[in-house]
């Protein structure tokens, strides 16, 4: 015989794991299915900072493999325009990485921790994050206050409109 699983337990489960990518969509789905509030908040705020934890250090990792593989393109590139290893085709300044200055001169790290578990997304913002700062622990101690920040303000808004 099989493990049965209960329904509410795959409720969990699945808010957990949701509330990792898209914290919006973990909270709503809490809110919904989760009879007891705490339970729910509970559940969806450490899967958001649960997320935050698996894609900051994951993408630390994914960050190092693509700089790693644009190095050995560039360089493939290089040797096949006839130059030497030590010189260099001038790289012109893209719109990607305008927006991302762009971004860390208007506000900067506390502005993405702020809009990513609801705007953005969780691996999106820590992806970004993680180029902008390089202290991954920072990273991840303010995530987890924006994780539970918002949380307790969407738990707190929503039975006003019920």
């Amino acid at each position: 015989m099989g493990i049965v699983m209960d329904e509410g337990f795959l409720h969990l489960v699945g808010i957990f794991l949701i509330s990792g990518v898209k914290f919006l969509v973990g909270l709503g789905w809490a809110i919904a299915f989760v009879e007891n509030d705490w339970m729910g908040f509970f559940v969806a705020s450490m899967g958001g900072i649960f997320g935050s934890f698996i894609w900051i250090f994951m993408g630390h990792w994914i960050q190092s493999k693509w700089i790693q593989f644009q190095r050995d393109r560039f360089e493939k590139k290089t040797m096949a325009l006839g130059l030497e290893r030590g010189e260099f085709v001038v790289k012109k300044f893209s719109k990607k990485n305008r927006k991302l200055v762009k971004l860390k001169r208007w506000g900067g790290v506390y502005l993405l921790v702020f809009l990513a578990p609801l705007i953005i997304s969780i691996p999106v913002g820590c992806l970004i994050l993680s180029t902008m700062e390089s202290n991954r622990f920072r990273i991840l101690g303010l995530m987890s206050i924006s994780v539970l920040m918002w949380g307790v303000f969407v738990y707190t808004i929503v039975p006003l409109f019920s």
